[in-house]
């Protein structure tokens, strides 16, 4: 199963964004049930609104006859009505006087606003004295109608007022603030993460320098003791695997001279061959028991041509005397790459023996390239359909495969691999065989 991991800060400051949204939309809905309960404070912001508009256009005379503001007025001629009253009552401008009783012109107050509730509807009168000026005029406005949407737009405008200008860019400095102290505080949890995650078997490094929260310390205390006890454990188990196939590789030895010195015959045929499968095998213990400590640094470089001939020239006679031919295609220039010549060797090493073992007599074709690969192919039975890369887990033996082995061998090729940041590709090629190639990092020549 998949498992999706999303970073801390990004989990932190969405629910923070969450958190500002919410307040945003509950200081909507406080204001949109304020104002949307409260029509008579709507109808003086119209009238604000409209008196405001009308005061910037006015000039000494009174309205241009081109002010934008009566627009309005003459398209709705049976909804809104305007008067120019001056100080002594008398009406300097109109538009649709029709809508405006007499008794709200003879009203000297200086703002005022009523409603009244028609069977046709609501009609809104209201006056404004313009203030600054020696004329003393004012401004008497009727709204029987509302075909402008002059209600909605001051709804809107008090959404602006008490929303938009206030919450919005609180919401988004606290938002900003927040992202420049989540990330600063997290990133000693960063630091401990990615150091955690770059500690390898036998191969710790230190923990980053710097300050540390009191949590992000202790579990990095614990990481390292953790580490140390699996690092003494592992290079126990290193050592007693080496010691005992060492041990091991000296009676093999013994094995193999007196078994040399006994008569020729079927019996000691078989003891020889028995005998060459237990030092392999001792041989396989040894490589596994170094997997770990051949780690190539980003400074380690091998040219693959030449573990390639090495490897070549030291199996020939094994495969000689299994009647299989090895052949060695190597580029004329150099393939470096980042990896422990040694590494290279055993993993070829291993190869190369398992398809001289199992793909039958004929050929083994060892190639260098293209690009930081070798590669080992075999004419044999190949892998079965299905298989792939359940050839590379320990003591895993096809059905079909020769007693005898033991199902190291490529398990230490993979091993191997990944302790140079390295890949191993297994393939079925179409006329048969099986063939499997190692990648590596390239490196600058």
């Amino acid at each position: 199963m998949t498992v999706h991991r999303r970073p801390l800060a990004r989990i932190l400051l969405r629910r923070l964004g969450l958190i500002a949204a919410v307040i945003v939309v509950l200081n909507m809905l406080a204001v949109g049930a304020h104002y949307g309960s409260d029509r008579r404070a709507l109808e003086v912001e119209v009238v604000a609104d409209i008196a405001e508009r009308i005061g910037t256009e006015l000039d000494d005379v009174g309205l241009p006859a081109d002010a934008p503001s009566r627009i309005m007025f003459r398209e709705h001629p049976q909804a809104y009505a305007l008067a120019l009253v001056d100080r002594r009552g008398a009406v300097l401008d109109a538009m649709n006087l029709a809508l405006i009783p007499p008794s709200a012109l003879d009203l000297f107050a200086d703002d005022w606003i009523a409603a009244i509730d028609l069977p046709t509807g609501r009609v809104l009168y209201a006056g404004h004295e313009f203030q600054g000026r020696d004329d003393g005029l004012r401004l008497v406005f009727v709204m029987a109608g509302d075909p402008e949407n002059l209600l909605t737009r001051a709804f809107l405008s008090e959404f602006r007022r008490h929303v938009w200008i206030p919450v919005l860019p609180m919401a988004l400095l606290l938002i900003t603030a927040s992202v420049v102290m989540i990330r600063r505080e997290l990133a000693p949890i960063a630091a401990a993460a990615d150091w955690a995650k770059a500690q390898r078997p036998g191969a710790t490094t230190p923990p980053p320098a710097g300050p540390r929260p009191s949590e992000v310390a202790d579990l990095v205390d614990a990481t390292e003791r953790a580490l140390d006890r699996l690092n003494t454990a592992l290079a126990a188990e290193t050592r007693h695997s080496a010691e005992a196939a060492h041990a091991l590789r000296t009676q093999v030895a013994v094995l193999m001279a007196r078994v040399d010195a006994l008569p020729p015959g079927k019996t000691t045929d078989q003891l020889r061959t028995d005998i060459a499968v237990l030092a392999r095998t001792v041989q396989q213990v040894l490589a596994a028991s170094r997997t770990d400590v051949l780690r190539a640094g980003e400074e380690t470089m091998t040219d693959l041509r030449e573990p390639a001939q090495a490897v070549a020239a030291g199996l020939a006679p094994f495969a000689y005397e299994r009647g299989v031919e090895l052949s060695l295609a190597v580029p004329d220039s150099p393939v470096p790459v980042h990896a422990s010549r040694e590494a290279v060797e055993l993993a070829l090493t291993n190869l190369v023996e398992n398809a001289v073992l199992h793909g039958g007599a004929g050929l083994v074709e060892i190639t260098v390239g293209p690009g930081p690969t070798i590669a080992v192919r075999d004419h044999g039975p190949g892998l079965a359909p299905g298989v792939g890369r359940q050839a590379l887990m320990p003591f895993w033996r096809a059905s079909s495969a020769p007693p005898g082995g033991t199902g190291l061998g490529l398990a230490i090729v993979d091993r191997l691999q990944r302790t140079q940041s390295g890949h191993v590709d297994i393939t079925s090629p179409d006329d048969g065989g099986c063939k499997v190639t190692l990648g590596y990092r390239p490196a600058a020549g």
